[in-house]
């Protein structure tokens, strides 16, 4: 998800939405549980949803996401 953001960012897309089949890295995110953990890219990934962007990330089932 981290190398998809950062190419989203740099092509200039102001407006983006997340579909993520990782339930509890999107609770993460959305809980801003993690931010100050020793996980880098976790922690990268919080970083990176408080840029100057409208972004929302929200759950998406593994059988849905085909």
């Amino acid at each position: 998800m981290l190398k998809i953001l950062f190419l989203t960012w740099n092509k200039g897309f102001q407006k983006v939405e997340v579909e993520c089949d990782n339930a509890l890295l999107v609770e993460l995110l959305l809980s801003g549980e993690g931010a100050s953990g020793s996980l880098v890219e976790l922690w990268l990934l919080h970083q990176v949803l408080h840029w100057k962007w409208e972004i929302h990330i929200r759950h998406i089932p593994r059988t849905l996401n085909s």
